[in-house]
């Protein structure tokens, strides 16, 4: 029964081709004339007169009969451009363009790029979003979306349609009176930073830029502009072409910021060979030259100066040090100088590899130090903060060729040296100090921050290793033998990867030794606070170098430190050499020049001082942390307290009994209560 029904429906199937066959034989099908009627609509008004409308504030409502015509240069078919149409005036050569607010989708199914359209206003709103004038409704005083159930009431098709040329121009011509018009823009690429990238993101709907670079004909870099993707749109998931050549999108805009937006991915014509950087960019300052420029405040490179570093990248997040820096150094091998620069990125080794040779803008930029660091980004007080995430492309650009970097061998005592300062380096003959063995670069649990000690013996200076809490070897177990470090130095060494500490010898025990450096004086003159002072002495045999050291000071009985320490610098105390570390006032007081001049020695017979290394382990102290020196047995108000000459040794426990103190206070618990010393006469720097 099933094989004739099945039979009976393939002879009717049959039967109906030889039908239809036979109604045409010469094969020839037209396809259907479908009619157009003019609507009969007179214009009075052209684009820019509407635009010239919208004054100031809210929306303004146009209440006359005004009537405008232009076309259409947008599509949302693509799905990126949303909800509105953008026309202009003339096919070709336009003078004006608007965009049209509508609270619909699909449009590019009535009005189709170069379709001509009339609009009736009256009803309608002229207003200001995001800094370009547009047309839609007033609501409540701001400009929404024309509802799509008024929209037959105000839009117009014309039976015309037009081929639309878009106005080629270059990004530096580019002016808000272009807004809304299809342009062209030649000899563009995406930045080599967005190179590998999608259009959009692939795992969100969130809309991104991807920056346009435009150059001349001789590769020289004259311009960028972003383009605005948005992550509904069709092509968000392919690939950014990675050649050069054209783009035709509609120009927008985001206040003062232009935007170009893309009907679909067939607007982008990129077949030719990309510019190079290394041919864009001309560096006309060395890193060298650039950290001269700081002198103990922050420096702004401002907007005319048009500086470009080159260098070649050291540092890489990849293992999760290095959060949000990017360290770059100026050779590959035996660098002089290197500098850090503070971005907004997770994931900054996918742009910028080791070995990378990048250059760097730094017209809007500023460099200070941070931590003691030489730092280059945005400025947040005295201090440098990250580059925004949009913005990193603006300011480094990745050349495209890459170089083995070779770290330069040093020892222990040269790790202090300013010229190693964020550049990558291999220490040898080091090793974990013993009371951290045992111990994970971090901690074992949780996401803290830390900090390792490693030592040669032998050598008095020691070096912190410092490691992310978020790095992905922050819970493992600290190599515990003996041998090599590589990783980039600044006032600590930072490592890239696990495999960067090499400890393939067996742990040495090493006999202890402290520096002897110790605070012999603290001055605090009655006839002149300028000239305030704290004295060190070098009560050992050898030179220390005291990089990395720092001076602190507690205020008013706290137990954080005040403000920004002291930071000794580069500065080697010889044996039995002494250290004046002065208030501004101190030369003209005691005709002698201090050996570092700050502002911050301001203890007013209460403060205590604290003498710390740099691995930031307590050397000396005057006075007791957590209590206001005011009544108490070291209390130096309008006085000083001096070292007593047999104490040779530092102690990191204040003890009064190796002191001897002056002070204008009545007070019985101290030396010479009721003695004011007055600056020069009772004073002896340098002196014991």
């Amino acid at each position: 029964m099933k094989i004739y029904k099945n039979q009976q429906k393939i002879i009717g199937l049959l039967l109906l081709v030889n039908l239809f066959t036979n109604c045409v034989k010469d094969q020839n099908f037209l396809t259907p004339t479908i009619s157009c009627n003019e609507p009969n609509i007179t214009v009075t008004n052209t684009l820019q007169q509407v635009k010239d409308m919208y004054t100031y504030g809210n929306a303004i409502v146009i209440d006359t009969d005004v009537v405008i015509e232009g076309y259409v240069v947008s599509s949302d078919k693509s799905g990126n451009i949303y909800k509105t149409l953008s026309i202009q005036d003339k096919p070709e050569n336009p003078t004006s363009a608007i965009k049209i607010a509508i609270d619909e989708t699909n449009l590019y199914t009535k009005y189709d790029i170069g379709r001509k359209i009339y609009i009736k206003l009256k009803g309608l709103a002229v207003g200001y979003t995001f800094g370009s004038i547009q047309i839609g409704q007033a609501v409540g005083g701001e400009l929404a979306r024309i509802s799509s159930f008024k929209v037959k009431n105000h839009i117009f098709r014309s039976c015309e349609v037009a081929e639309i040329i878009p106005k080629k121009v270059t990004i530096s011509a580019l002016s808000k009176n272009m807004l809304e018009m299809l342009i062209e823009i030649e000899n563009v690429q995406f930045k080599s930073n967005d190179l590998g990238l999608s259009y959009a993101n692939i795992e969100n709907t969130e809309t991104v830029n991807r920056m346009l670079e435009s150059f001349n004909s001789n590769c020289n870099l004259v311009g960028e502009v972003p383009i605005r993707n948005s992550g509904f749109s069709s092509f968000k998931n392919k690939l950014l072409p990675e050649g050069r050549g054209s783009i035709v999108a509609v120009l927008g805009n985001f206040y003062d910021d232009f935007q170009l937006y893309l009907r679909d991915e067939e607007d982008v014509n990129f077949i030719e060979q990309r510019c190079a950087y290394s041919n864009v960019f001309t560096p006309n300052i060395t890193l060298s030259e650039i950290k001269e420029l700081y002198q103990g405040t922050t420096v702004e490179f401002g907007i005319n100066n048009n500086y470009i570093i080159e260098g070649y990248v050291v540092s890489s997040d990849e293992n999760r040090n290095f959060k949000e820096k990017l360290v770059i150094q100026d050779a590959i091998e035996n660098p002089t100088t290197g500098i850090q620069i503070l971005i907004e990125s997770d994931a900054i080794f996918e742009q910028y590899n080791i070995g990378d040779k990048v250059f760097v803008k730094l017209d809007k930029l500023y460099m200070s130090k941070n931590n003691g660091v030489l730092t280059v980004g945005y400025p947040s007080g005295n201090k440098i903060t990250k580059i925004d995430a949009e913005e990193i492309g603006s300011f480094i650009y990745n050349s495209g060729e890459n170089f083995e970097i070779t770290p330069k061998e040093i020892l222990i005592s040269e790790a202090l040296s300013s010229s190693h300062e964020n550049t990558l380096v291999t220490i040898l003959d080091v090793q974990l100090v013993e009371s951290e063995l045992g111990k994970a670069f971090t901690y074992f649990t949780g996401n803290n921050n830390g900090t390792r000690t490693l030592e040669t013996c032998g050598e008095i200076i020691k070096l912190s290793v410092f490691t992310n809490g978020d790095a992905i070897f922050a819970h493992e177990l600290f190599p515990e033998g003996h041998g090599k470090i590589t990783g980039i130095l600044s006032n600590n060494l930072e490592i890239r990867a696990l495999n960067d500490v090499q400890f393939n010898e067996d742990f040495e025990v090493c006999p202890i030794i402290i520096p002897k450096i110790i605070i012999t004086e603290v001055a605090d003159p009655k006839n002149s606070v300028s000239s305030r002072f704290v004295e060190l002495y070098n009560a050992g045999d050898s030179e220390i170098n005291l990089t990395g050291w720092k001076l602190n000071k507690y205020v008013n009985g706290s137990t954080t430190i005040s403000g920004s320490p002291v930071e000794l610098g580069d500065i080697t105390i010889q044996a039995g050499g002494f250290i004046i570390i002065a208030n501004t006032g101190y030369e003209a007081i005691f005709n002698d020049i201090s050996d570092i001049e700050s502002s911050y020695i301001s203890g007013n017979g209460d403060d205590v001082y604290e003498l710390v290394d740099n691995t930031e382990n307590t050397i000396d102290i005057f006075g007791v942390i957590g209590e206001d020196g005011n009544g108490t047995n070291w209390e130096y108000l309008d006085g000083r307290a001096i070292r007593n000459i047999e104490i040779t040794e530092p102690n990191t426990a204040f003890t009064v009994s190796e002191w001897v103190i002056y002070s204008k206070a009545s007070n019985g618990l101290i030396s010479n209560p009721n003695t004011p010393q007055n600056a020069p006469i009772n004073f002896n720097p340098r002196e014991r």
